[in-house]
């Protein structure tokens, strides 16, 4: 799946010079094309592109005592990128096409666990997004309500596996702007903790955030859990989310909402199959206030296709219906203001290759 070039090997037989650290490049390329179209007024269906070409380099160095010294770099230069955007200190998922826009961390791993520093992808995202947001669901169920995706300046440990549980930790300086006498400092930090074993799964997470200077924190947390019978797979959760800071939450109708998803997965052979409801319940306003008739429906569906070891097809179809101040769309392009009284939906073919 990935190229590795053993530096050591390389150096030496042309300079004869000290071994240096193995390096694994590696990445992957999604190709998809879409129709999207929402009932909104003044809203006009289109087909668009959705390219995410993205490369990794990473590497380790084995120490005297066992241990490793690791590393990564990955970049992404998605089409949906903003090359005068520079991103926020929680999320840089639409800035620019810049080295090191999704992670750039060293760390050291060895039998107590994996601690790094850097830019690195907070654990709830990645618990969110896979397993739980897989087969269409990396919007609505990965991003919607999270507050930190990839901090900057974040410390993060992730615990060993014994015997089916784990956990994980990240403490985020953000942008560091933290050394103003008399004024709180900004933080974020995350926490989740799961069991997995003989076909069971639960996690959990919580992210807590703060901007520099402020007193109100935003606060978000899940619980999920699945259980594979062999080729079908059954999964949900409960998410929670209350942003009144407006520190990074990534909320849609109002600052403070719940969501409840369920999603069925069948594999036979080549062929997966995914189906995936979601609930967003009405919102409330910054003064704790229910927006009435502010919820949401989701309905999408993925089906997968094995091609290669390497590379898979797909055809995925998400469906959202809004009530009168609902403000979740099929996608980001029909959320908020699209969003409100309006269904949509968004009909996507395509491929993956990781190399």
């Amino acid at each position: 799946m990935f190229t590795r070039i053993l530096l050591a090997a390389a150096v030496s037989a042309a300079f004869s010079a000290q071994a240096f650290a193995e390096v694994t490049i590696g990445g992957s390329i999604e190709a998809d094309v879409y129709y999207v179209d929402s009932q909104a007024k003044g809203y006009k269906g289109e087909v668009e592109l959705d390219v995410e070409p993205r490369l990794f380099f990473s590497g380790s160095d084995k120490l005297d005592n066992g241990s490793k010294v690791i590393w990564k770099i990955w970049t992404g230069v998605e089409n949906y990128r903003d090359n005068t955007a520079a991103g926020g200190e929680l999320n840089t998922g639409s800035s620019a096409r810049t080295w090191g826009n999704r992670e750039a961390w060293g760390g050291w791993q060895g039998d107590w666990g994996t601690l790094r520093l850097g830019k690195i992808y907070s654990p709830t995202y990645l618990k969110l997004d896979w397993p739980y947001g897989n087969l269409g669901g990396a919007m609505h169920v990965a991003e919607v309500g999270v507050i930190g995706f990839n901090p900057e300046n974040a410390i993060n440990y992730d615990s060993p596996n014994w015997g089916g549980f784990t956990f994980s930790g990240q403490y985020s300086f953000r942008g560091q702007n933290n050394q103003v006498d008399g004024k709180s400092s900004e933080y974020f930090y995350d926490i989740t903790a799961g069991f997995a074993k003989a076909g069971f799964m639960i996690d959990a997470g919580y992210q807590e955030t703060r901007n520099d200077g402020g007193s109100e924190k935003d606060k978000m947390y899940f619980v999920a859990g699945g259980y594979n019978f062999g080729a079908f797979t059954m999964k949900g959760g409960f998410k929670s989310w209350d942003c009144q800071a407006g520190a990074g939450c990534n909320s849609f109708a109002g600052p403070q909402q719940e969501q409840y998803w369920l999603q069925g997965i069948y594999s036979a052979g080549k062929h997966t199959v995914g189906l995936t409801y979601n609930y967003f319940t009405e919102a409330e306003n910054a003064a704790g206030n229910k927006i009435d008739d502010s919820d949401t429906n989701v309905l999408f569906g993925q089906w997968n296709y094995a091609l290669s070891n390497n590379t898979s097809g797909y055809v995925q179809l998400r469906y959202a219906m809004n009530g009168q101040n609902g403000g979740i769309g099929a996608n980001y392009g029909t959320s908020y203001g699209n969003a409100v009284d309006a269904d949509s939906y968004r009909l996507l073919i395509g491929t993956w290759t990781g190399f």
